[in-house]
């Protein structure tokens, strides 16, 4: 135990591994600017508002950015060329440092050790700027997607001039801002809105709609869920599944779909796992690629699960309780219909209160005290008053209990008294200088002498406990080799026996 305790505190003379390099950009932030409404009468202005509050509240559901290649390849070298910039100027002003010492006028011995300190860190700063050199870093591809501060708290800044863009991000701090415009078309509102991205340095989406007051709510739904497809970099895609049989239950990723055929799926792309269960059938799973923007549309046919039935009885306790794991489904004799190529526990209990239980599959039994006899209906499995509570297998099974714990108590008493002789030992050795080099008359030495005496007599109770452990472990393992092997004991599970 203090050995499996330390183990994590001791490196044994390795060094600890290197830290894996953090990704870089492990956030997309959009920033949502002031929609013009310039030309709007004064009492429709307030609908911009309106507007721009369902567009944010409909991007806070978004939590992944997929970024493509391109902007992951702009933001590997815009994070690579700020890091070695730095890194290039560090070693420059440290450079400059160190030809500056010659015009200080320090002492001898002072210009020496300034000099050695700063080349110390010029060569840090030297190695540092290899390591940038020789490593890209590494950028996150799926960051987690946010808006600005400003935007959570329903702040919306202007937008910038035509030019000022990409200074925008930078002062926003942004990845992308959305801009746009509200203006009244033949007595409809017309939205317009484009995304500037930082990566680009232009404007990658652009989008309408056309709406009037009675279709306000359905006209933003339909624009909010393409605004929500641009900022996460990617399409949804689509599955619909057609299953037999036609009520077969669905799940995709762990999360329930439907039963059939039913409406398409709509989830993000990537890698997931389709699967599809129906009672008395063999369940179907796999994982499937969904590729962005696409509709999957998928076939499955369920291979119906083969059945078998037979009798089950206790012929002595006629009326006995039959259970099909924890369900009970009638009482003896009864004729079962199971699964043929699934595990079935099965158990009965007689009025008496007496139980017994065995394990099915393929029309024959795996375990149990059963007996299952064949015949041309399929088979019949017969649990007799032997079979339930027979003395023989009670002596049996006592004995093996009996060896079990023993073994179980030794290999908790050995250690502990390993570890105990062990202390006492070192106290033992601690003291057997003192006794060694002083006579029985010194101060103290009585006293020292008793506890010495008592780790002795500690260390030799230790050596006796584990040894009775073991010597009771064999004679239990004795025992129950004795007891399980004479005629008369009852096997834990019978041999069936077949006829025909």
């Amino acid at each position: 135990m203090l050995f499996s305790t330390a183990l994590p505190l001791f490196a044994f003379g390795r060094k600890e591994a290197p830290e894996e390099p953090k990704p870089v950009n492990p956030q997309f932030v959009l920033c949502l600017t002031a929609l013009d409404v310039s030309s709007l009468p004064m009492a429709q202005q307030a609908v911009g508002d309106t507007v721009l509050r369902n567009l944010a509240n409909a991007l806070l559901h978004q939590n992944v950015r997929f970024r493509g290649d391109v902007e992951s390849s702009y933001y590997r070298d815009y994070a690579w060329t700020r890091a070695r910039a730095q890194a290039a100027k560090n070693l420059s002003n440290k450079r400059n440092e160190r030809d500056l010492l010659l015009f200080r006028g320090d002492p001898v011995w002072r210009y020496e050790k300034s000099l050695k300190t700063i080349d110390d860190a010029i060569a840090v700063l030297e190695e540092t700027l290899a390591k940038i050199d020789a490593l890209s870093p590494l950028v996150e591809e799926r960051p987690e997607f946010t808006l600005t501060a400003g935007n959570k708290n329903g702040t919306y800044p202007q937008p910038p001039r035509a030019g000022g863009e990409y200074r925008f991000c930078v002062d926003q701090k942004a990845d992308a801002f959305l801009t746009g415009s509200l203006s009244e078309y033949h007595g409809r509102l017309y939205l317009s809105l484009r995304m500037y991205s930082f990566y680009s340095r232009s404007f990658d989406f652009e989008d309408s709609v056309l709406f009037s007051s009675s279709d306000f709510t359905e006209a933003l739904d339909e624009i909010s869920g393409r605004l929500a497809e641009a900022a996460s970099g990617t399409l949804s895609t689509g599955i619909l599944v057609h299953t037999t049989p036609p009520l077969a239950l669905v799940l995709i990723d762990g999360s329930y779909a439907g039963q059939g055929e039913k409406e398409p799926y709509i989830r993000s792309p990537g890698e997931g796992e389709i699967s599809v269960r129906a009672d008395n059938y063999i369940p179907a799973l796999f994982p499937m690629e969904m590729i962005s923007g696409e509709l999957a549309e998928l076939y499955i046919n369920l291979t119906p699960l083969g059945r078998s039935a037979f009798q089950v009885d206790v012929p002595d306790h006629p009326g006995s309780r039959v259970y099909l794991g924890s369900l009970f489904v009638g009482e003896t004799p009864l004729t079962l219909e199971l699964p043929r190529t699934e595990f079935s526990f099965i158990s009965v209990e007689t009025p008496g209160g007496e139980t017994d239980s065995a394990i099915f599959r393929e029309n024959s039994l795996v375990s149990g005290s059963a007996q299952f006899i064949r015949n041309d209906e399929g088979g019949r499995a017969v649990f007799t008053k032997n079979s339930l509570s027979s003395p023989q297998e009670k002596r049996v099974q006592k004995a093996r209990r009996s060896f079990y714990g023993a073994y179980g108590a030794f290999w908790i008493i050995l250690p502990v008294a390993l570890l105990t002789a062990g202390i006492a030992d070192t106290y033992i050795t601690a003291h057997s200088n003192y006794l060694a080099t002083n006579s029985p008359n010194s101060p103290g030495y009585q006293e020292i002498y008793n506890r010495s005496t008592m780790g002795e007599y500690v260390k030799t109770g230790t050596t006796v406990a584990w040894g009775a452990a073991l010597g009771v472990t064999f004679f239990q393992l004795f025992r129950y080799l004795y007891i399980s092997g004479r005629e008369d004991a009852a096997p834990i599970v019978p041999i069936p026996r077949t006829e025909q």
